[in-house]
């Protein structure tokens, strides 16, 4: 990118200068994240009217609850429409696995699967988590055990 300004428009331009202004342009383009997480509110209760039976839990820091900012910790999803599906014709097995996001937020999310009798995956529930601890595996875990 550098070396077309440099061609197209004559100019130098710094790297650092072309990062900061295409992170701009970018969170004109699609919004700032800190926005999108505001909403997560939001779209679980929307998820809970339009799924009833559907488990939803976004955990927010109390720290962040007591100086008035919403600081996202962990979220956990299950459509009850993948709950039935399970108990109707899956196998009797669930598999858990994890990896890493890798976008402007980090983190991790875990994953509940079944498998079907052609041995094709079935999603079963997922979770965003900051870190991969016992602690959150745990979390998780739990709320699985209660969908």
């Amino acid at each position: 990118m550098r070396g077309k300004f440099e061609n197209d428009f004559t100019l130098n331009v710094c790297q650092s200068k072309l990062k900061r202004a295409k992170c701009m342009i970018i969170e004109k383009l699609e919004g700032s994240f800190i926005e999108k997480y505001n909403k997560l509110e939001a779209y679980a209760q929307e998820i809970r009217s339009s799924n009833p039976g559907s488990d939803v839990v976004i955990n927010i820091s109390k720290d962040a609850l007591a100086k008035r900012k919403r600081n996202f910790l962990s979220m956990y999803l299950c459509f009850v429409a993948l709950k039935k599906g399970w108990k109707c014709g899956l196998r009797p097995l669930i598999g858990v696995d994890s990896t890493f996001l890798k976008g402007r937020c980090k983190g991790m999310l875990l994953v509940a699967l079944g498998q079907d009798f052609m041995n094709s995956f079935y999603t079963l529930a997922w979770a965003i988590v900051d870190k991969e601890t016992s602690r959150t595996w745990s979390w998780f875990m739990e709320l699985l055990k209660r969908s």
